[in-house]
C-alpha cells in the first residue's frame, strides 16, 4: 500500500533543502492533519507499524529542522552583507602596512612599540620592492605612535599614484636590540567586492581581506608625526 504521508514529505524535503522555500515546506498543522488522516484510511489488515510511525515523525522533525536553518543562514547573509556595505565612506584601520597613494597623498600609519625605541626607522617600498623613501623618525617611547608619510621620495619627488608598502623598524636604546613595532594603515573604505568569497572592500587602489580590518573609525585620518 503507497504511504501518503511518506510521499508528501518526500517532496517536500527535496525543495526544501536546494532552496529553504517555506511555501513549499508543509506546516505542522499540515503534517498532523495528513497524519490523522492516513491513521483513518490506513489498511485494516495492513496498519501502519509503530516503527512507520517513528520514522514519519523524525522525517517531518528532520524537515522543519532544515528549513529553519537555512531561514537563519539567509537572514544572517543578508546581515553580514549590509553591515560590509556599511563600511564604504567610513575610515578603516588595517594591518599589513600596504598604502596607496594618490596626487600624493598617503593615509597615516599608526604603530605600537613594545618597548622605547633608541631609533626608529620608517622605510616605503613600491610594489617591486625597490626602496623609494627611508626616514629617520628618531627616539620613541613605548606605545602608540603616528607616520604620516609625505608622499614623495628620497629625492623629494612626488611618487605616482599607485600601491606602495611601509615597514616600520626599531631597535632598543643600545642601538641594536630589536624593539617589535606593530603596523597598521588607517583610510578610508571606496567600495566592496562581492565577487569573490569572503568579499573584500576597496581601499584606493588596495584589496583589504576583512580579516584584515582592526577597527572602523566614523571620522576622519588624523595627522601624523614624521615625514
Amino acid at each position: 500500500m503507497t504511504n501518503p504521508l511518506a510521499s508528501v514529505l518526500q517532496s517536500a524535503a527535496a525543495p526544501a533543502a536546494a532552496t529553504a522555500a517555506p511555501a513549499k515546506a508543509i506546516s505542522q498543522a499540515d503534517f498532523l492533519k495528513l497524519f490523522i488522516a492516513q491513521l483513518q484510511h490506513q489498511d485494516p489488515l495492513s496498519p501502519l507499524q509503530p516503527d512507520q510511525m517513528t520514522a514519519q515523525l523524525a522525517q517531518f522533525a528532520s524537515l522543519e529542522q532544515l528549513t529553519g536553518v537555512n531561514t537563519r543562514l539567509d537572514q544572517l547573509t543578508g546581515v553580514s552583507r549590509n553591515s560590509v556595505l556599511g563600511l564604504i565612506g567610513k575610515q578603516i584601520r588595517f594591518a599589513g602596512g600596504q598604502l596607496s597613494i594618490t596626487n600624493g597623498q598617503a593615509p597615516p600609519a599608526r604603530y605600537t612599540l613594545a618597548d622605547r625605541a633608541g631609533e626608529v626607522t620608517a622605510t616605503v617600498r613600491a610594489a617591486d620592492g625597490t626602496v623609494v623613501r627611508v626616514v629617520k623618525l628618531g627616539a620613541q617611547d613605548k606605545g602608540e605612535r603616528v607616520f604620516q608619510f609625505d608622499g614623495k621620495n628620497d629625492a623629494g619627488t612626488a611618487l605616482p599614484d599607485g600601491t606602495y608598502r611601509i615597514e616600520i623598524s626599531a631597535t632598543g636604546t643600545d642601538k641594536t636590540t630589536p624593539v617589535a613595532a606593530d603596523l597598521a594603515v588607517q583610510d578610508t573604505v571606496d567600495g566592496v567586492d562581492f565577487s569573490v568569497d569572503p568579499p573584500v572592500v576597496l581601499v584606493g587602489s588596495l584589496r583589504i581581506p576583512l580579516d584584515q580590518v582592526r577597527e572602523v573609525h566614523l571620522g576622519g585620518a588624523q595627522a601624523g608625526q614624521g615625514s
